[in-house]
């Protein structure tokens, strides 16, 4: 087994006694001009700066924040000045300086090997992958025997006694810390658990060796700030859900790349996945328990959280499924890249925008329908007033007049009314949006959108349903009972899919249909298939006509070439951004505000890097 990670009464030395002669002379320079050196001060390990004689604990996250000083770090060859760290996104900056933290705790020390494969059983798929450097990582494996592809979740292993001390500080801490779990991403709750990781163990007279303290404070760290055994698969930007369905079943997850896949994480004991789920709902600040056993949550990160409890709504135990939070938010230039539509297709959308017509995006389970609505909402020009209103947080803008709603349940009777998401149509319709975006209709809500449509005030939302006489069927039989007449004040509905192109798995906006109006005689919905998906060559079809087109040609007096000649302009500029990979949320925005003041220059300066990008990249063919 080793040497004991830890040694009782005695003050943590170095996992290697120096060595005498030449080695001990080398030691002994690297010393001497060493400009902070670690030493003890009344039991509490420290860094002395030897010019200045400050110290501080080898363990504190603090002095990464003090005001004034320039902060240096190396990040994969690069120095990070104060002005860059300062543009970072909030989990960017976190994730920064717990990189810089951990290089300063670990000083070097390898916690772990990465374990051998047995080449005869296994065929890599996809290399180690860090994801907390010298942490965590992952890595795709391929069973020869069986073809079964499993993400294999690689953490550091612990020893019976770093076993046994985890759990002691577990359970002490879990009746003594003090940090907010509902917060994701938070240096400062880092530092509290480290601080109160060293206070409890010195209580206990424990000294640990740098290896195991890191071990060990990483293991609780995922458990009280993360997400336990899921904190892998969490934190790897490749994965868009990861789910649960029972005890002694693997967790599964989508890859981005390998789709539903097997993962090397198990929960094999009821009681502690009873335990995991009723952390994850603590951590999205909600309940869950036998009494209420289904929860619909948003996580701290943004995730969406679905989980059921106990077995007498799942039969296999509690089970849960996490949609991951995309802190960049996808954007159309992603869509027209994966060739969900095409820039011609998003060029219509954009005009559809911009001249008010009301709008929906309409598709199945796992679809991408929320995805494609907030790729849409890009498109409305940067000063308009937005309110968005959501049962679970997904949508975000760019725009800066935006009113983000969203529905609360009643937690008891201290916690006031619930509010539901009429409650909050109602409310939004009294503040004069110019644009009103609703996640998902599905009840008495739709009843006040189909309203507002009616009256002009423009509005997107999605809804589950696979083709217009679905929508329309949906929309006109219970629960929500909306006459044929409110129907016609949508104008456009965009039918998206998961399907299959080259045994691939993927997303297509199968059809964008205009409702033109209602048959007199038979009373039907009349509807204009403006474009339209070809699964076999895996392309997309003009009809040749668009009442939009003609929509904008009465109202500003535009010709039909000038018409054509606009939608080629936008489609131009998108094909541009996808060719130049610039696809951040951020950067087409500030496209898309651009043409909005002057497009001329603007489509110029795509129009003649596009001609050199084609070159660059012919196997592209957007």
């Amino acid at each position: 087994m080793g040497c004991s990670p830890w040694k009782e009464g005695d003050p943590m030395e170095d996992a290697e006694e120096p060595n005498e002669g030449q080695n001990g002379d080398i030691e002994k320079e690297a010393v001497d001009q060493a400009s902070e050196m670690i030493s003890m001060d009344d039991s509490e390990i420290v860094i002395l700066d030897k010019k200045t004689g400050s110290k501080r604990s080898l363990l504190d996250l603090r002095w990464l924040f003090k005001k004034g000083g320039k902060v240096i770090k190396k990040a994969k060859g690069q120095e990070l000045d104060e002005a860059t760290i300062e543009e970072m996104k909030v989990h960017e900056r976190f994730l920064y300086y717990r990189r810089k933290q951990d290089m300063e705790n670990l000083k070097g020390t390898v916690l772990f090997e990465i374990p051998i494969l047995d080449e005869k059983e296994w065929e890599i798929l996809e290399e180690i992958q860090p994801i907390r450097e010298s942490y965590s990582y992952t890595r795709v494996l391929k069973n020869k025997r069986t073809k079964d592809v499993i993400y294999e979740a690689i953490e550091p292993p612990l020893s019976e006694e770093e076993e046994y001390l985890h759990d002691y500080l577990k359970d002490t801490l879990e009746k003594n810390i003090d940090v907010d779990r509902t917060i994701s991403g938070d240096v400062e709750n880092e530092l509290k658990l480290r601080n109160q990781m060293r206070k409890f163990l010195a209580k206990a007279g424990k000294h640990l060796e740098i290896s195991s303290f890191e071990k060990i404070f990483y293991y609780l760290s995922n458990y009280f700030l993360g997400y336990g055994k899921i904190q892998v698969m969490m934190e790897d930007t490749n994965m868009e859900d990861v789910s649960c369905d029972g005890t002694n079943i693997p967790i599964f997850v989508f890859h981005r790349t390998y789709k539903n896949t097997m993962t090397s994480v198990i929960i094999e004991d009821e009681d502690e996945l009873d335990e995991f789920v009723v952390n994850l709902a603590q951590r999205s600040g909600k309940h869950i328990s036998i009494m209420n056993p289904i929860l619909d949550a948003t996580l701290p990160d943004g995730s969406r959280l679905n989980a059921t409890f106990g077995k007498e709504i799942t039969t296999k135990g509690s089970t849960f499924t996490i949609r991951k939070f995309k802190e960049d938010p996808l954007t159309m230039v992603n869509l027209i890249l994966w060739k969900t539509l095409s820039p011609e297709m998003a060029s219509h959308l954009w005009m559809a925008v911009q001249y008010g017509d009301t709008m929906m995006v309409s598709g199945g389970t796992a679809s991408g329908k929320t995805t494609t609505l907030n790729a849409i909402s890009h498109f409305i020009p940067p000063s308009s007033k937005i309110i968005t209103i959501e049962d679970t947080r997904e949508l975000q803008l760019p725009h800066q007049n935006w009113i983000a709603g969203l529905t609360r349940e009643k937690k008891g009777e201290t916690t006031g009314q619930s509010i539901d998401m009429y409650t909050l149509l109602v409310s939004a319709l009294r503040q004069r949006p110019e644009y009103m975006i609703v996640g998902e209709v599905r009840g008495k809500e739709t009843m006040a959108v189909f309203q507002a449509m009616a009256t002009g005030q423009v509005t997107y939302a999605t809804i589950h349903a696979d083709s217009v006489a679905a929508i329309v069927h949906r929309l006109e039989n219970p629960p929500i009972n909306i006459p044929r007449i409110l129907i016609l004040g949508l104008n456009l509905v965009a039918l998206q899919a998961q399907v299959r192109v080259k045994n691939k798995r993927t997303r297509r906006i199968k059809d964008l249909v205009e409702i033109v109006g209602q048959d007199p005689v038979s009373q039907e919905i009349i509807s204009n298939k403006v474009y339209t998906w070809n699964p076999a060559k895996d392309e997309f079809r003009f009809s040749g006509h668009s009442n939009l087109y003609e929509k904008i040609m009465d109202r500003e007096g535009m010709t039909t070439d000038e018409i054509t000649s606009e939608i080629h302009n936008r489609a131009d500029v998108l094909r541009w951004l996808a060719y130049s990979g610039r696809d951040n949320y951020q950067e087409v925005a500030n496209v898309i505000n651009e043409y909005y003041r002057d497009s001329k220059p603007l489509v110029a300066r795509a129009r003649k890097e596009l001609a050199g990008l084609r070159l660059e990249k012919p196997d592209l063919k957007v």
